[in-house]
């Protein structure tokens, strides 16, 4: 089922990043006719997951993890809000002056990010992936495993002028890395909710492009600056496993 799901997942968005690279006029999708491939490449995840639990039964599962509430403990809502903290501490140390940011330009951004990124992404990578691995083993094998697969879905994108091609691979990598355990974590401790990984996705997505805003102009310096601060999260976040499940989340070290 995994391997099913994998390659309808792909197979999607690479359609979507095929029409992307082919057709001049979706090179954007602040376009009318961008948006829908944009749509359709960054959906092949969740469009994935949504077809495969629709085959199985688990489709009414699947949607009620997504908001699911009632299991997410306090702690998971700090790591939620953590990007956004680690930017406000992080601002006075920005290379370059800020710049305003106002609320509408700010609402902007989050449901754009909303939209074509996490919503998209993590029904899939989350609810299904990292979901099934965790029950064949340890949940931090999982997330680095997810975490693979996730920046590999990720290339195409320094294939064509999007944002992410403007970020150094190898920094972006580490970022993806660092963010798949952060989210596993969030979801292990959230038994199985696919919300805190919707909306961790989606702090971590905003406050890289509010960096921008304050002071750090060029993606990179942000992506650099913020690897020390986010593998001290990542720690955290598997501490914080540990403590509320007892799990290492690696089988050769399970006791």
């Amino acid at each position: 089922m995994l391997f099913f799901f994998l390659g309808l997942a792909f197979a999607i968005s690479l359609v979507g990043f095929a029409c992307v690279w082919a057709i001049p006029a979706a090179k954007s999708p602040e376009t009318a006719i961008g948006l829908p491939f944009w749509l359709l490449m960054v959906w092949g995840p969740s469009l994935a997951a949504l077809i495969v639990s629709s085959s199985n039964g688990s489709l009414a599962d699947l949607l009620t993890r997504a908001v699911r509430l009632s299991t997410v403990p306090p702690e998971v809502w700090l790591l939620v809000i953590a990007p956004i903290l680690m930017l406000i501490l992080m601002r006075p140390f920005a290379p370059e002056a800020a710049t305003p940011l106002n609320v509408g330009l700010l609402f902007a951004m989050i449901g754009f990010n909303l939209v074509l990124g996490p919503l998209g992404e993590e029904l899939g990578w989350r609810g299904i992936l990292q979901d099934r691995l965790s029950q064949q083993i340890g949940w931090l094998e999982a997330a680095v495993i997810v975490g693979v697969i996730w920046l590999v879905w990720h290339l195409p994108l320094w294939f064509i002028d999007s944002p992410h091609a403007q970020i150094a691979l190898p920094l972006f990598a580490v970022h993806v890395m660092l963010y798949s355990i952060i989210i596993g974590a969030a979801y292990t401790i959230s038994g199985g909710s696919i919300l805190p990984a919707i909306l961790l996705h989606l702090t971590f997505n905003v406050a890289s492009n509010m960096a921008v805003f304050a002071g750090f102009k060029d993606p990179n310096a942000w992506f650099s600056s913020s690897i020390g601060p986010y593998i001290f999260l990542a720690l955290a976040a598997c501490v914080m496993v540990f403590l509320r499940t007892g799990q290492t989340g690696l089988r050769w070290l399970s006791f």
